[in-house]
């Protein structure tokens, strides 16, 4: 049973020419309930197997892959689609290479105020430094690399290196451990410099900051662990040693395991299910 097919059509004037042609209506959105499917029998939990497909999933639940659709009507999460639909390990491994290629520089911003206690500047902030295809230069390590993005809710800069500096073709890393190594990051177009914090592989770097002991995880920004420039912290703000974070492959691993719990609907009232639908969506 394709998807669509059970959907209504309109007619439609395309070329406003008088000419109607027949459309399916697909912006049309029901759900459907009552008691048989308000029923908590009617549905089961399940996890999506790695790489399977929804026409693969649906033969193995119901000996027909003309049920994939319902997966995506019943679960809030997938109802963009196959955008959402969870990948296989290779696809995530290949998808975390290509999108968090590259090196995140943090940095640490103090806020410096002046006699009257107005707010001067904040030192090594990223907010308006550097641009984006900008070439850096570590000071002391010499490596080189583009500035690809700048998180600013993170503080981060995010480089792809593209110089080889050594005689086995290895890129030089720039310098900065969250301790007592750092260097000066220069901007070669605009002149902007900011001092590191920490230097992390992109897929390595925070995705979001916490409290620590906070079985929740619930992010905090970057903000709300500014020091002054006498290494005092503002009333009611987090210090940076009392947080942790998750990492960008951590986020992604565990979002893409909770895509593959799914629940569905219990292979003795798929039918019905789908007799519904159809009558609902025709409605």
């Amino acid at each position: 049973m394709a998807f669509f097919k059970q959907f209504p059509t309109q007619s439609y004037d395309f070329n406003m020419d008088g000419v109607l042609q027949n459309v399916v209506d697909i912006y049309r959105s029901v759900r459907v309930e009552g008691s048989s499917m308000d029923n908590a029998a009617t549905y089961n939990n399940v996890q999506i197997r790695n790489g399977e497909r929804p026409d693969r999933m649906s033969y193995r639940l119901y000996g027909t892959s003309d049920y994939y659709w319902t997966f995506f009507i019943i679960n809030d999460h997938l109802h963009d689609g196959m955008s959402v639909w969870p990948m296989s390990q290779e696809d995530l491994h290949e998808y975390l290479n290509i999108e968090f290629s590259g090196y995140a520089i943090s940095t640490f911003p103090r806020t410096s105020f002046n006699t009257d206690l107005g707010l001067r500047s904040f030192q090594n902030s990223i907010v308006n430094q550097f641009e984006l295809n900008e070439q850096v230069l570590g000071s002391q390590s010499g490596a080189r690399a583009t500035v690809v993005k700048r998180d600013l809710d993170l503080n981060q800069i995010i480089v792809k290196q593209n110089t080889a500096l050594n005689a086995n073709d290895n890129t030089i890393a720039f310098l900065g451990d969250g301790d007592n190594v750092t260097e000066n990051v220069d901007g070669q177009r605009t002149g902007h410099s900011v001092a590191t914090n920490r230097v992390w592989p992109y897929r390595e770097a925070p995705h979001h900051y916490y409290k620590t002991g906070d079985e929740q995880q619930r992010p905090i920004t970057l903000s709300e662990a500014f020091t002054t420039s006498d290494g005092q912290l503002a009333e009611g703000l987090t210090p940076m040693s009392s947080t942790s974070y998750v990492s960008n492959q951590a986020y992604m691993e565990e979002l893409n395991s909770e895509r593959s719990r799914i629940r569905v609907i219990a292979p003795k009232y798929i039918e019905q299910f789908a007799e519904d639908f159809e009558e609902l969506i025709n409605e």
